[in-house]
C-alpha cells in the first residue's frame, strides 16, 4: 500500500470505509512531549526513549509535560499539543482528527453528542524537577495524581493549613510581583534571565541564607546605577513572600505508588454546599526532589497565583485565582486515597468516582490473564511494566511503560495480560 493509500491518508479524506475500520484498540505516540522551566531530565528514560542530553543547562527548559490524551480542540492547552493516534496499517493521525471522522464509534453516541466529539480528558505524564506555580483551576475542576516516583524527601503543597484571608493574601502576592519586576529593573537589559533563575532559586529556597554571597555573585549583573541596599531590599522581601506563600499550604510529603485527590474536602462541600474543586497546590518542593506522576484531570484554564521568583518572568493571575480557590483550613490526610477492590472485577481496584471522571486500577498478575469489561469508552495508562490487550476479535495492543490507549466505545471485552509486575490506569467519564 502506498502513502496515498495509507488508512490515515483515507480517513482524513472522508474515506467511510476507512473510518469503519477504526473499532479497536486505539495506541496513542508516546512522545507527546512539552518542555517546561519546572521539568526533569528523567521523561525519555521513563518512555523507553532516547537519553536525554542536559538540555537544562542550554536551554533552562526540562521536559515538564507528556500529554497522555489530547484531544480537546475548544481547550487551548489541549489544542496545541493534539495526542497521534497509532493505527493498525502504521500509519499515523492526529486524535482529534481521527474523532472527527471516526467520533461516534470512538467514543459511543451519547458521549460524542455531550462532549461535541471532544475527549473532555487532559491527563498528562509530569516530571517535576522544581517548584511549579502556586495555582487554581475553574470551579468543578478536580486533579488526581498517581506519583510514579519520587526521589526521598520529596513533596508538594496541597491545600491551605489554615483559615486564609484572601484579600491580605492579594495584597502580599501583588507586592511580591511588583519587588520582582523592582529587582528586574536593578540588573542589566542584557542579564540571562535562565541563569539569573538558577542564581537565585537557591539561595531563596534557604530560609537561613543571609543572602550576602548572593549579592556578590549579583553585583556583576547590576546596572551601573543600582542601590546594592536596594538590591538586598528587594531579595529580603521576596524571599519573604516566596517562603510565607509555601508555609500557608500543607507540605503533603509523597511516595511511589501514592494516590493524591486534589479535590475539595467532602466535609467542606456538605457546608458550604459547592461542588468539589482543585484547592491551592503547587507541585514539586524547594528542595528539587524530582517527582514524576500522572496527573489525570479534565482541560481547563490555569490560574497562576504566584511563581516563586522564577525568572523569565510569567503572566500571573491572582485575582482569578484567588476567587476560584476556597481558602479554607485542609489537612493533607484529607487528600490521599487508597484504591479499594471493584466488586466484580477481580485485579481492579478504584481510586476515584467523580463527577470529572472514574478511576481505576488494573494490576494483572503475571502470566494470569484478566477479563476486562468493554462496551464503553476509556482510556488507558501503563504506569509500570508491560502488557499485552487482547480483543475479542484476536486483534492484540503491546504496551509498554509510559504508553497511553484509547478503548473505543465498539470494544467488546477484552483481555489483559502480563508477564510481571504491571499497572494500568483506566480513566472512565461518568455518565449523566
Amino acid at each position: 500500500m502506498n502513502n496515498a493509500q495509507n488508512l490515515a491518508d483515507r480517513i482524513a479524506a472522508g474515506d467511510i470505509a476507512a473510518t469503519a475500520c477504526v473499532r479497536g484498540i486505539v495506541k496513542l505516540r508516546s512522545n507527546n512531549l512539552i518542555e517546561r522551566p519546572w521539568g526533569g531530565l528523567r521523561m525519555l528514560e521513563y518512555k523507553g526513549c532516547a537519553p536525554l542530553p542536559d538540555q537544562k543547562k542550554i536551554t533552562g527548559m526540562g521536559l515538564g509535560e507528556a500529554f497522555e490524551i489530547a484531544a480537546c480542540p475548544s481547550d487551548p492547552e489541549s489544542e496545541a499539543h493534539p495526542s497521534i493516534a497509532c493505527l493498525s496499517d502504521g500509519s499515523e493521525i492526529a486524535l482529534p482528527q481521527l474523532l472527527h471522522h471516526a467520533g461516534r464509534n470512538i467514543l459511543g453516541k451519547p458521549l460524542f453528542e455531550r462532549f461535541h466529539g471532544e475527549i473532555p480528558l487532559l491527563p498528562k505524564t509530569l516530571d517535576i524537577e522544581e517548584l511549579l506555580s502556586v495555582q487554581a483551576h475553574p470551579p468543578g475542576n478536580t486533579e488526581l495524581y498517581v506519583i510514579i516516583d519520587a526521589q526521598p524527601g520529596a513533596s508538594i503543597r496541597l491545600g491551605f493549613r489554615h483559615n486564609v484571608d484572601p484579600d491580605s493574601l492579594r495584597r502580599e502576592l501583588i507586592e511580591g510581583r511588583k519587588k520582582q519586576n523592582d529587582l528586574l529593573q536593578l540588573l542589566r537589559a542584557d542579564v540571562d534571565h535562565n541563569q539569573l533563575h538558577n542564581t537565585l532559586a537557591p539561595a531563596l529556597a534557604s530560609r537561613d541564607d543571609d543572602l550576602q554571597d548572593l549579592i556578590e555573585t549579583l553585583k556583576p549583573l547590576l546596572a551601573d546605577d543600582a542601590d546594592v541596599a536596594a538590591v538586598h531590599q528587594c531579595l529580603l522581601t521576596l524571599r519573604a513572600v516566596y517562603w510565607h506563600v509555601l508555609d500557608l499550604m500543607n507540605e503533603v510529603a509523597v511516595r511511589p505508588g501514592q494516590i493524591i485527590h486534589n479535590a475539595t474536602p467532602a466535609r467542606v462541600c456538605r457546608v458550604a454546599g459547592i461542588a468539589p474543586s482543585a484547592e491551592v497546590h503547587a507541585l514539586g518542593n524547594p528542595d528539587r526532589r524530582e517527582i514524576l506522576m500522572l496527573e489525570i484531570r479534565r482541560p481547563g484554564k490555569t490560574f497562576r497565583a504566584w511563581d516563586h521568583v522564577r525568572f523569565p518572568i510569567r503572566d500571573i493571575e491572582i485575582d482569578q485565582a484567588l476567587s476560584a480557590l476556597h481558602c479554607g483550613a485542609t489537612s493533607p490526610e484529607e487528600f490521599e486515597v487508597t484504591p479499594k477492590p471493584l466488586s466484580g472485577a477481580p485485579g481492579v481496584f478504584r481510586s476515584v468516582k467523580s463527577d470529572s471522571f472514574i478511576v481505576d486500577h488494573i494490576r494483572p498478575e503475571k502470566d494470569r490473564i484478566m477479563s476486562i469489561a468493554g462496551k464503553h469508552f476509556h482510556t488507558l495508562h501503563l504506569i509500570h511494566g508491560s502488557v499485552v490487550l487482547i480483543e475479542n476479535t484476536g486483534n492484540t495492543t503491546k504496551l509498554t511503560t509510559g504508553e497511553s490507549a484509547i478503548v473505543p466505545a465498539t470494544v467488546d471485552a477484552y483481555q489483559v495480560a502480563a508477564d510481571a509486575s504491571a499497572e494500568l490506569i483506566r480513566v472512565n467519564l461518568p455518565s449523566r
